[in-house]
């Protein structure tokens, strides 16, 4: 059987560098200072416009999405079921019960992986939008139905996602199936109900996952004519045909809607918490605390992490528009995009370790999911391998990505300065921000190597 869930925290070391830490992070920040200082000597001129829309994949791509889809929707809704059934009756010990491996990791985690490298997979394994559509074909509405209004705000998915992010990282009791059960029946619930009454678009700009695993899929180099990409996920309309681009380029072509920018922070920040939680600062803070009295602690320690990235991004961007004489709040949303690498980044440095292990878990808890002594694929008695990854690749790929992160964010932000602005106004524009990623860098690489 496998080793007991350590949810939300990677596994292994994470100080194995042959720098010191210290070293090793303002080495990352000044690779962040160059990157921008090497953008405004040699990129001049915007060059990302138009770019999501990529170029057209042989036409047999058309066909084959269609199969892939109707698959991924029928795996979606068992997976779906079968989770909430191991949550509601399967074994109460954590370790025996398929369901919070499948939520913490194989959905969460592996999502967040998946979505920038294949595009958006939540929007055909989402149950909620497979019942939302199956309802609407038995009413006899065929045609797709128009996508999200352009108004349409993404705060109830602001409001889902923070939701999420306390179970897993303040509840005192995050992966107790009984609990994990709860939380899935009332979110279907919510879903289903909301979809129900303002429509299946409503998903688009309600459903938290689908609005993040969207915002991570504009990464992805794959995407679906049809639409254009949204700020909520992919909207596909007409022909659908697979199209190819340069990696992050959909991102500059996000609708920017109300709330966009707090379902970012709000991941960020909660990452960030992550990371400190890891600390002995944080240990000194919740010192033997348990029960609901951890969960208070831990509930005040997420909301001031989040404040506290929220007010980085957003003093930045509003230190930029006063250097350009713009509107204080006029920067926020059009930069927004810069911030979707980083918080990728930041997920893949906390939680690459967490998926090669305990996903590894996932495959005998798939033979056993309710923790009945089954063995229905053969691999129940099989272990975890904590070898496949050493604890120097884990730290390699924890800096590795926080510095391809910011320097992406770097990247986009230079082009939609010089988008709007002129040369010395540009330059000007991004030198707060800039500033907060450096800070950002040296500080989570100091927490997460050194932690």
């Amino acid at each position: 059987m496998t080793a007991p869930l350590v949810l939300a925290h990677g596994i292994g070391g994470r100080g194995d560098l042959p720098l010191p830490v210290w070293l090793f992070a303002y080495g990352a920040g000044t690779a962040v200072l160059i990157s921008f200082a090497t953008l405004r000597l040699l990129w001049r001129t915007p060059r990302l416009d138009g770019a999501a829309a990529g170029r057209p994949a042989p036409a047999w791509t058309g066909p084959t999405l269609g199969v892939l889809a109707v698959v991924g929707r029928i795996t979606g809704l068992l997976l779906f079921l079968l989770v909430l059934t191991a949550a509601a009756v399967g074994s109460t010990e954590t370790q025996e019960n398929l369901a919070p491996v499948a939520v913490y990791v194989l959905f969460w985690v592996g999502l967040q992986i998946l979505s920038p490298l294949v595009g958006d997979l939540w929007r055909v394994l989402s149950p909620w939008d497979t019942i939302a559509l199956v309802a609407r074909r038995l009413r006899g509405r065929t045609a797709e139905g128009p996508g999200p209004d352009e108004g349409a705000s993404c705060w109830p998915a602001v409001a889902a996602l923070a939701g999420f992010l306390w179970l897993e990282l303040c509840y005192h009791d995050p992966a107790a199936p009984r609990t994990l059960a709860v939380a899935i029946g009332a979110y279907a619930v919510v879903m289903l109900a909301c979809a129900a009454r303002w429509g299946r678009a409503w998903l688009r700009t309600g459903d938290g996952f689908a609005v993040w695993f969207g915002l991570l899929a504009s990464l992805s180099p794959l995407h679906v004519d049809g639409g254009r990409i949204e700020a909520d996920g992919a909207r596909v309309t007409g022909t659908r045909r697979l199209r190819l681009r340069w990696p992050a380029t959909g991102l500059t072509d996000l609708v920017r809607r109300p709330g966009a920018a707090g379902v970012v922070l709000v991941v960020l920040g909660a990452t960030t918490f992550d990371g400190v939680t890891r600390t002995t600062f944080w240990d000194g803070i919740a010192g033997t605390r348990t029960g609901w009295g951890l969960t208070a602690v831990s509930t005040i320690g997420l909301l001031w992490v989040v404040g506290v990235v929220a007010v980085a991004y957003v003093g930045a961007t509003r230190a930029g528009a006063a250097l350009t004489g713009r509107p204080a709040g006029s920067l926020v949303d059009p930069f927004l995009h810069t911030l979707v690498p980083i918080a990728l980044a930041y997920a893949v440095a906390h939680y690459f370790s967490l998926a090669v292990f305990e996903g590894q878990g996932a495959l005998a808890l798939l033979s056993d999911p309710l923790g009945r002594g089954w063995d229905l694929l053969g691999t129940a008695e099989r272990a975890i391998d904590y070898r496949a990854v050493s604890p120097a690749a884990i730290a390699w790929v924890q800096a590795t990505a926080i510095v391809v992160g910011h320097v992406t964010g770097v990247v986009l932000g230079h082009d939609r300065a010089i988008a709007m602005f002129d040369e010395h106004q540009a330059d000007r524009s991004q030198r707060p921000l800039v500033g907060v990623m450096v800070a950002y860098t040296v500080g989570g690489l100091a927490l997460l190597l050194g932690a």
